[in-house]
C-alpha cells in the first residue's frame, strides 16, 4: 500500500508539473510580440483561392516579403520536405518560424488521412485547391471544407483529419512551436526512419529561427 502511495504521489506530482508547465507556457507566448496575423494570412489565402496551387503559393510569398521584409526565408532555403506524422503523409515548405509562431505552405498530391495531433498551438490552414475533411473530437459527423474555407485547430484538440489528392493550403501556428515538432517528426524517427527528411526539417527550422534571431538584433540597432 505504501509503495501504491508513493506511486500515486509522484503521478500526481509530475502531473501537477506539467500542468504548471502548460501554463507558464501560455503566459510566455501570450506576452511575445508576434510578426503575423492569423486573420491575414487566412485572407491571402482566401484571395488567391482556385488559382493553381503553384501560381497561388508563388504569389503568396511575393506578398508575405513585401509585408514582412526580413521574415520570410530566401528563395535557396524554400524546400519542399515530406511530413509522415498521425498516420498521414503530406509535404510542407516553410516560410518563417520562430519560438511562438510559424507560416508554411502545405498539402498532398495523393489521398492521405489519419490523426491531427495534439498541440500547445493553434493552428490555422487555408485551402488553396482540393478538399478537406475533419472528423471533430466528441463527434458523430464529419465535416468538408472547400478552396477559400480556414479551418481553425484550437490548442489542446484532437480531430481525424483526410486530404483529397491535390489539396494545398497555406497554414499558420501560434503557440509554443517547438512542442509541435514532436508529433510532426515522430512517424519520421520511429515508423519510416527516413533521416533524410528529419535532417532537413530540422535544418530548415534552424535557418528560420537564425533568420528571426538576426531581424530582431537588427531591430534592436535601428
Amino acid at each position: 500500500m505504501r509503495a501504491l502511495g508513493s506511486r500515486a504521489l509522484r503521478a500526481g506530482l509530475a502531473l501537477l508539473g506539467l500542468a504548471l508547465l502548460a501554463q507558464g507556457l501560455r503566459s510566455w507566448v501570450a506576452s511575445r510580440p508576434f510578426e503575423f496575423r492569423p486573420e491575414e494570412i487566412a485572407a491571402l489565402g482566401r484571395h488567391h483561392a482556385g488559382l493553381d496551387h503553384e501560381q497561388a503559393f508563388s504569389k503568396i510569398i511575393v506578398e508575405l516579403r513585401k509585408k514582412h521584409p526580413g521574415h520570410i526565408l530566401p528563395d535557396e532555403d524554400l524546400k519542399w520536405v515530406f511530413v509522415n506524422a498521425g498516420g498521414w503523409m503530406g509535404s510542407m515548405c516553410l516560410l518563417h518560424a520562430s519560438l511562438t509562431e510559424y507560416v508554411l505552405l502545405f498539402g498532398t498530391a495523393i489521398d492521405t488521412g489519419g490523426h491531427s495531433g495534439r498541440y500547445w498551438a493553434d493552428i490555422s490552414d487555408t485551402i488553396i485547391s482540393g478538399t478537406f475533411r475533419q472528423w471533430k473530437e466528441g463527434t458523430t459527423r464529419s465535416e468538408i471544407y472547400y478552396p477559400g474555407d480556414t479551418i481553425v485547430h484550437q490548442s489542446g484538440e484532437a480531430t481525424a483529419v483526410q486530404w483529397s489528392a491535390g489539396t494545398w493550403m497555406v497554414e499558420y501556428g501560434r503557440g509554443f512551436i517547438p512542442s509541435t515538432l514532436m508529433f510532426a517528426l515522430a512517424d519520421t524517427i520511429f515508423s519510416t526512419q527516413d533521416f533524410g527528411t528529419l535532417f532537413c526539417t530540422l535544418r530548415v527550422y534552424a535557418k528560420a529561427l537564425l533568420l528571426e534571431a538576426s531581424a530582431y538584433f537588427s531591430h534592436l540597432t535601428q
